[in-house]
């Protein structure tokens, strides 16, 4: 049987959406299957691994195979009582003996790690704590850089070399601190004292093993750390393996930019070779002011802002932004978070948001390997298209979204169209209401390789055709 496989982020042509009355815009989308346009790159990347411990939490463990992340990295993990991960969580007491196993509490660590690790994702612990909203109890900088990056360097030992009764992960990249730039809730230092860390903690990690990736971090790309860390680091001759770089926003458009700019500034200073790690990003339909609580403010607005922020609109964003991110110089991506956190696209109790099903679909998608040019799809707030095609030929994907563009009528031809003869077409819609809820299967048949369809925005269909 050979089988074409067709993700449409959007809404298709249906009974379910005849209440769609808004003036919609016409789009021609051509998807040439004779062109290709390289390969689809996996950036389905999250934060953060399942939540297991409470039994009132549904099961994560099975969402997250579900979705097969990709890549995992690790911060804010059980935030906001973090006891995993970061280093006073697994070396409490500083002034203790750094060298003597019996310091480090690596038990509830290595729970954590073991379902994303059991899985198969890659690993990106980022090496330092977590933020601190309201208090400042480890955001300092560390009081003896040699002594944290023994620290650093034996944590690593521990999850990648055994040491200490520990694993065999194989874990390759490690983030120097986090959001140093953002002021005390991360750090409490100058931005001088941060790249100092930096310093130690690369080259105390380079001598134990070469070949790991340290990468230094900012939240802002515009921001005051970018430019003087990347200078420090060139004129002081030091190892970057990659620089990681965060973005909130409410249009992924913003993403793209500073995706651009960074990657230009990397160039810039002579690090070329540098990776581009995107390790946090998120829809923020509602801004930082509405998911911030304050005196007055009405009763379950900040839970109503964060669960709007994880609906059918912030799929569609989502939807959009993975595919819009295939064009743009970046070389890892995690979407900020997939735990319990307020920030997930799960809820205190493991149950997925409309996020989570953009990234079912998208991992649908990845079983299919070589893109194809798609034209036609405006991009940015409005239609994305992206489309590929296996090994074999057999089987394909197309993703569309339309994220908060006008309602869309579109007519999209498929060129050099793959599979003969008549088409089965199977349709599952991501909707308000709906959660890959099937609709009635169509018929794509004769030589006339077109679909046609309304897409309005906010809403994901999953589409597979086959013979």
């Amino acid at each position: 049987m050979r089988t074409l496989v067709l993700i449409v982020m959007g809404l298709l042509g249906s009974n379910v959406l005849a209440a769609d009355n808004q003036p919609a815009a016409t789009c021609e989308v051509i998807v040439d299957f004779s062109k290709s346009a390289g390969k689809i790159r996996p950036l389905n990347g999250v934060n953060n691994g399942p939540f297991v411990d409470g039994n009132h939490t549904a099961d994560m463990n099975a969402r997250h195979k579900e979705a097969a992340f990709p890549s995992v990295r690790l911060h804010d993990c059980h935030w906001p009582n973090p006891n995993v991960v970061d280093i006073p969580s697994i070396f409490p007491l500083f002034h203790a003996d750094a060298d003597d196993p019996k310091n480090y509490v690596f038990g509830p660590t290595d729970k954590y790690l073991a379902p994303i690790a059991e899985r198969g994702a890659e690993i990106v612990y980022r090496l330092g704590v977590s933020i601190e909203h309201r208090t400042r109890y480890h955001t300092r900088p560390p009081a003896d850089y040699e002594k944290w990056a023994k620290i650093c360097v034996n944590v690593i030992k521990h999850y990648n070399d055994g040491w200490a009764g520990g694993k065999h992960y194989g874990i390759t990249y490690f983030e120097i601190w986090n959001e140093p730039d953002i002021g005390p809730r991360m750090w409490t230092g100058t931005p001088q004292q941060y790249f100092d860390l930096y310093r130690t903690a690369v080259t105390a990690i380079k001598a134990y093993n070469p070949a790991l990736k340290i990468g230094g971090q900012v939240s802002f790309v515009k921001g005051k750390y970018t430019k003087p860390f990347l200078a420090y680091c060139r004129d002081q001759k030091l190892p970057l393996d990659f620089f990681s770089w965060h973005i909130y926003s409410d249009t992924p458009t913003a993403l793209m930019d500073d995706a651009r700019l960074i990657r230009s500034l990397l160039d810039e200073h002579g690090f070329k070779k540098a990776e581009s790690l995107c390790t946090e990003w998120r829809p923020m339909i509602e801004g930082f002011d509405k998911v911030s609580w304050e005196q007055g403010r009405p009763a379950g607005s900040v839970r109503a802002a964060f669960a709007r922020n994880r609906n059918h609109e912030s799929d569609a964003f989502t939807a959009s932004a993975l595919m819009q991110m295939q064009d743009v110089p970046l070389d890892r991506a995690h979407y900020y978070t997939a735990d319990d956190s307020p920030w997930s696209m799960f809820d205190e109790f493991g149950e997925p948001g409309k996020v989570f099903f953009a990234f079912k679909a998208f991992n649908r998608f990845l079983q299919t390997t070589n893109r194809v040019v798609v034209t036609g799809a405006p991009g940015g707030d409005g239609v994305t298209a992206c489309c590929a095609i296996a090994d074999d030929a057999k089987s394909a994907g197309l993703l569309l979204s339309n994220y908060r563009g006008k309602p869309a009528d579109l007519h999209i031809t498929l060129k050099d169209f793959p599979l003969s003869g008549d088409v089965k077409v199977e349709r599952f819609i991501v909707d308000e209401t709906h959660d890959c809820a099937p609709l009635e299967p169509l018929s794509l048949g004769g030589t006339n390789r077109i679909l046609s369809f309304r897409l309005p925005p906010a809403t994901v269909v999953f589409v597979r055709l086959s013979q």
